[in-house]
């Protein structure tokens, strides 16, 4: 361990390897896989869970989603049911157990991820506390579903530093604490909107943002959702699909329009374009020569 790279090796511009392998556990009732992303932060995925987990305490934050059935546990004192599409929060240090709550077993989605980087990307620079354990806000679902659909991903400083601080704010909304906003900065912002669109295919660096406008990376992917409604790793997604669009309205094949926008190949863009524009790029080739 004392090898491995920290997150903020890859958030802070230190150079890094993300680590990409999977450790697979099965047991005759179900199936867990983990995925490393750097220190501090794994996804773990379990299906087909149909005994428990004995009394346990993590030392870090478990935040994620039944994926299928019913998930229980006991958790400060109380017995929870996390259904599934439910999201789920478990504090640092906080013992729970966990079974099914059905006959058919359950399955959840979970990133683990380390208080320091949680504190990292908080603007009040505190530990969120989210004082019940089964949530179904749509916003805090879809915020870990970003981080989880990073991991597939060959994931960016620019994407982890937008889904982390994604997270990190959907978790600040269940915090009865009171924040202080802070003001925006306007004519940053409008210059690094113009960075990303004068160089849709290029790769950011968080670590040159930050360099060049004198924020912190967090304050900017917080700042830049304010401003422009999306995280700066969602617009320069969207600006380099664009470029992918002009290049299939051109003639180029996908494959030649997925390099040219700076994707790492057909595969990559597809996945992109489905997630955006609800079909795949050759049905929206076909609609377009067809119109």
């Amino acid at each position: 361990m004392a090898n491995r790279p920290s997150l903020r090796h890859v958030l802070f511009g230190l150079p890094c390897r993300l680590e990409r392998s999977c450790a697979m556990s099965r047991f005759s009732d179900g199936l867990i896989r983990s995925h490393p992303v750097v220190a501090g932060l794994e996804i773990v995925e379990a299906s087909g869970l149909r005994s428990g987990y004995s009394a346990h305490r993590h030392d870090c934050y478990v935040i994620g989603i039944t994926s299928h059935g019913v998930q229980r546990f006991r958790y400060r004192g109380g017995e929870r049911h996390a259904l599934a599409g439910q999201a789920f929060v478990l504090h640092p240090d906080e013992k729970h157990d966990g079974r099914p709550g059905t006959a058919d077993g359950y399955g959840y989605r979970a990133i683990h991820i380390a208080p320091q980087h949680i504190t990292e990307a908080n603007a009040s620079c505190s530990l969120p506390f989210v004082a019940s354990p089964v949530l179904a806000d749509p916003g805090l679902i879809d915020a870990i579903h970003t981080l989880i659909t990073a991991r597939t991903e060959t994931p960016s400083e620019l994407a982890l530093v937008s889904a982390i601080a994604e997270l990190v704010d959907a978790l600040q909304r269940h915090d009865g604490a009171q924040r202080r906003r802070t003001a925006i900065a306007f004519d940053t912002l409008r210059r690094i909107k113009a960075e990303l669109d004068d160089a849709p295919q290029a790769t950011i660096a968080m670590s040159a943002l930050e360099a060049a406008y004198g924020l912190s990376r967090f304050t900017i992917a917080r700042q830049f959702r304010r401003c422009y409604g999306v995280s700066p790793m969602r617009y320069a997604l969207m600006r380099r699909l664009d470029v992918a669009k002009s290049q299939i309205l051109a003639g180029r094949s996908l494959a030649d329009a997925a390099i040219t926008a700076g994707f790492s190949d057909q595969s990559h863009m597809t996945r992109h374009f489905l997630r955006a524009f609800g079909m795949t790029p050759g049905r929206w080739q076909s609609f377009h020569q067809n119109h």
